[in-house]
């Protein structure tokens, strides 16, 4: 598939990733780069269009997209704590769509990564869409990592006039030297019937302790064992499926993240356990290289007498 990645940068960077979906859909990713030291809250994407006749057509879906706005050069603002006004308008003009992501300020959440879906009604959406458009991005709680983030920014920009070039095809290894290998291991963890999707940005913790399904996958360069360092590629089969919310052998939800964090969300589905009664649900996930392993939910009912969300044995 045909992607194209451009970075958006001031006092924080950010990385946008545009992506051809098979059904004629673009997927957007967002990635604050921490690589600068300075970071924020994601709180809107906005940009402009080739083809300006698609714009009564197009829908988004993302887990975070909270308000869109789409109409021919006229977008400045989505909601009353979104606007690109300022600087960024008067160089680049106003815009044709504008992507509202989470809530203001990051009381409620701080995004520093996430994806959506803009798709047409009708008609098949392609890079040339938006190669060489005008970009911003709105971020708020802007700081040093560690630090106080009080601040705001609005950087614009322009996309990529071409795609990505394509990867090198890989050359075989020599076979009378070291092998790499990238391998994921199982994981499992413990909930309650009541457990939701977290609302401060928080994520789930695994029964070994671990804040990362990759904390336990390995990389072997043939001699020496390591800790894998690398991204989740792939959830349930699906490489255009992390960061979203995909569905359980047995029920339930779950969020899993390119650095592995998780979140679940029993999503009402096991409301009939009977007190400590138990049920299993399983998801499956993707590390480079093409290695799989499997999360194991264990869902317990419980009565609400003021246990918290997550438990581990």
């Amino acid at each position: 598939m045909a992607q194209m990645t451009f970075e958006l940068t001031d006092l924080v960077g950010v990385i946008v990733t545009v992506t051809e979906l098979e059904d004629g859909s673009l997927q957007f990713a967002l990635k604050v780069d921490e690589s600068l030291g300075t970071i924020g809250d994601l709180n809107a994407l906005y940009f402009d269009l080739a083809d300006e006749t698609l714009i009564d057509g197009l829908t988004v879906t993302g887990v975070d997209v909270t308000g869109e706005k789409f109409a021919e050069d006229k977008v400045t603002k989505i909601d009353s704590f979104t606007n690109i006004n300022g600087e960024v308008v008067n160089e680049y003009g106003k815009f044709d769509a504008g992507i509202q992501l989470g809530t203001s300020g990051m009381a409620k959440d701080d995004i520093q990564e996430t994806t959506f879906i803009l798709s047409h009604n009708t008609e098949a959406l392609t890079l040339d869409d938006i190669m060489s458009q005008d970009f911003a991005v709105r971020l708020t709680s802007v700081g040093e990592i560690d630090g106080a983030r009080d601040g705001s920014l609005k950087i614009g920009g322009t996309a990529s006039d071409a795609p990505d070039a394509p990867e090198d095809p890989e050359q075989p290894e020599d076979p009378e030297g070291p092998t790499s290998a990238n391998t994921a291991n199982n994981d499992a963890m413990t909930v309650f019937e009541f457990e939701g999707f977290s609302t401060d940005g928080s994520t789930d913790l695994l029964e070994s302790g671990l804040l990362s399904i990759l904390e336990n996958d390995t990389t072997t360069d043939g001699t020496d064992t390591f800790i894998y360092n690398g991204d989740v590629t792939g959830v349930n089969g699906d490489t255009n499926a992390v960061a979203q919310i995909v569905e359980g052998s047995n029920g339930g939800q779950l969020i899993v993240y390119a650095d592995g964090t998780v979140d679940f969300s029993a999503n009402g589905e096991f409301n009939a356990l009977a007190e400590f009664e138990s049920a299993q649900t399983s998801f499956d996930y993707e590390i480079e290289g093409g290695s799989t392993a499997t999360i194991d939910v264990t869902v317990l009912g419980i009565s609400l007498g003021g246990i918290g969300d997550d438990i581990l044995i």
